[in-house]
């Protein structure tokens, strides 16, 4: 069943008109090339992790077209007591529906995911451009900015869902 949080229009894409769910990592591939990772020579756009059994991949679906991703890691971060952690990795838009709810859909579901596993925490290192969508989402934010090689400046955001 489609996950809906509430119900907008945004430039002709109803909210209601998205749908989040599970994906296989494959899915993210074109996205992660042309959004995040258009540096890379080598078609590989995988991550290590992304077939770990705890890893989930989520899509946001418009007319069975799959416009947003998120890659969901059992991780730790140092910075944190919790035990119960996941980390959100490679989430992006596909450039044509970014600024439409794809994004806040799939987040919202992602939520919806870790509060069933019992999560205590997400956490991502988020663009310094995205920093205004996760606060949107209520996420909070680490006071270091830092660099990452090949993308740019970053901090890390958390969210305790618990």
């Amino acid at each position: 069943m489609p996950f809906h949080q509430e119900v907008f229009t945004w430039k002709k894409i109803k909210y209601v008109d998205l749908e989040a769910k599970i994906i296989e990592s494959e899915l993210t591939y074109l996205i992660r090339k042309n959004v995040l990772w258009p540096h890379i020579k080598d078609n590989n756009y995988a991550l290590p992790i992304d077939k770990n059994p705890e890893t989930f991949h989520l899509g946001t679906f418009y007319k069975q077209q799959i416009i947003s991703i998120g890659t969901f890691i059992k991780e730790k971060h140092p910075n944190f007591d919790c035990e119960k952690q996941y980390r959100l990795r490679a989430m992006a838009t596909d450039k044509k529906y970014q600024i439409k709810g794809a994004g806040k859909c799939l987040f919202l579901k992602s939520i919806e995911l870790l509060k069933n596993k019992e999560i205590e925490l997400l956490w991502c290192d988020a663009r310094i451009k995205a920093v205004p969508f996760y606060e949107s989402l209520n996420m909070n934010s680490l006071d270091k900015v830092y660099n990452i090689v090949n993308i740019g400046l970053h901090k890390t955001m958390y969210l305790y869902i618990t």
